[in-house]
């Protein structure tokens, strides 16, 4: 997303009276409800929309274990150290 898209949900808050946090909101859960649709997973999925720039970031939040049964949901110990070495079990 870009700035024009920025400038068009300021528009829409002028227009219409909708808060772009409203449909800031409402969009990160359409992409959640899409994510799981699309994936069929009932993984934990988390999306962040930067308010200023219109931004998109999209987590997969695991369990992190010592061993992992279900790659969709956990994550082991030493594949989380690799991302962030102050990671724990838990």
């Amino acid at each position: 997303m870009n700035q024009e898209f920025i400038e068009a949900l300021n528009e829409i808050e002028k227009e219409k009276g909708i808060s772009k946090e409203i449909v800031f909101e409402a969009l990160e859960s359409a992409l959640v409800s899409s994510y799981r649709k699309n994936y069929g997973t009932s993984q934990n999925v988390i999306v962040n929309m930067d308010r200023d720039t219109g931004e998109i970031k999209l987590y997969a939040s695991k369990d992190i274990v010592e061993e992992v049964e279900d790659p969709q949901l956990e994550m082991s110990i030493d594949e989380a150290k690799k991302i962030d070495s102050s990671y724990e079990v838990g």
